[in-house]
């Protein structure tokens, strides 16, 4: 059965825990929402949508600079993927941002940071929007950010072990050669 993000919220809003619980639902225990969108194509440009989680965008904005100054990243972006890292707080409105999955969740207070690129991948709901059309370079650039975003977050460090420099820098000059099926 395929429930929508709207029944999903719902659901988890409704549905209470008992009453020693940490959280009175599945819902009040998301601390932050991080939707990601339309990430694999190259150069994107993802702004940073909301005043009440620019922190966490300014935070992969700073792991996005950790890894262009330690020549980690296997794309060669004409510019930042995100470029609000230094917005000024007073320069947001109150819009929503671009209507996604995040929205019901959203209306019930949860925090979201939306990664999601604007303009829109041209590929997006063509036919031709698939697997073979993603920049695999960008793809591994992503997933080192989120994963090093999710790392921080839950204060991993010193939880995995570490490699010689040697050993890092042959992992992190391996190329991507060729695009496969998703």
């Amino acid at each position: 059965m395929l429930i929508s993000n709207r029944s999903l919220a719902e659901n988890w809003e409704g549905t209470y825990h008992s009453a020693m619980s940490t959280y009175k639902n599945a819902l009040a225990s998301i601390s932050l929402f991080l939707l990601l969108d339309l990430l694999g194509s190259q150069n994107p440009s993802v702004p940073s949508y909301f005043k009440t989680t620019h922190w966490a965008y300014q935070n992969m904005a700073q792991i996005e600079g950790r890894l262009q100054s330690l020549e980690l990243q296997q794309s060669n972006p004409s510019h930042p993927f995100l470029p609000d890292g230094k917005k000024d707080s007073n320069r947001f409105n109150n819009a929503w941002g671009v209507q996604d999955d995040h929205i019901p969740f959203m209306a019930r207070g949860v925090e979201v940071l939306h990664m999601i690129p604007t303009p829109f991948p041209a590929v997006w709901h063509e036919m031709s929007d698939d697997g073979e059309h993603l920049d695999l370079p960008t793809v591994e650039d992503w997933a080192r950010m989120v994963t090093a975003f999710i790392g921080e977050w839950m204060e991993l460090e010193g939880y995995f072990p570490s490699t010689t420099p040697a050993e890092s820098q042959i992992k992190a000059k391996r190329k991507v050669s060729s695009k496969t099926e998703l």
